[in-house]
């Protein structure tokens, strides 16, 4: 199945009226409507949709990245630390595929996960003999889970 994607904004060089409401052009409503934020129970402005499911995406990337790693993890060095390295690599790169649309702070969060991931992956790619801290790691994740949780 093939998907178009039109950024609005952009087009193949004819303007018309009808690839600019295809473009979203002409519908500021929905977008507003999907970039509003909710209101908690107590009032207070809550976690936009995009931001929301931003997070539980994330979130669940790092839960298969960390359950890949543990797999890969028993393997042992050397070789295991290869494949180690390379679920690290696969699981920054699904945070980043999955971070643009939520919240500043989120995305902040989430870059430091990914960075911390892709530094461990280089990490077990050149010294495949010793196993380093997580702890970097682990701190960006509890960041990362405190600014869905604040937003």
């Amino acid at each position: 199945m093939a998907v178009a994607v039109v950024v609005a904004g952009c087009t193949d060089g004819t303007d018309s009226a009808s690839d600019s409401a295809k473009a979203g052009g002409g519908n500021t409503a929905a977008t507003a409507e999907s970039t509003s934020a909710s209101a908690t129970p107590d009032g207070a402005p809550g976690m936009n949709a995009d931001t929301r499911t931003a997070c539980t995406t994330i979130s669940g990337d790092i839960e298969t990245t960390m359950a890949k790693v543990a797999k890969a993890e028993k393997i042992g060095p050397p070789a295991g630390h290869s494949a180690v390295s390379a679920e690290y690599s696969a699981g920054a790169a699904g945070l980043y595929a999955h971070m643009f649309t939520a919240s500043t702070k989120v995305n902040d969060a989430a870059k430091h996960v990914a960075t911390a991931m892709s530094d461990l992956a280089d990490t077990y790619a050149t010294a495949p003999e010793e196993t380093p801290s997580k702890t970097t790691l682990s701190t960006a994740v509890k960041q990362f889970q405190a600014a869905c949780a604040a937003n």
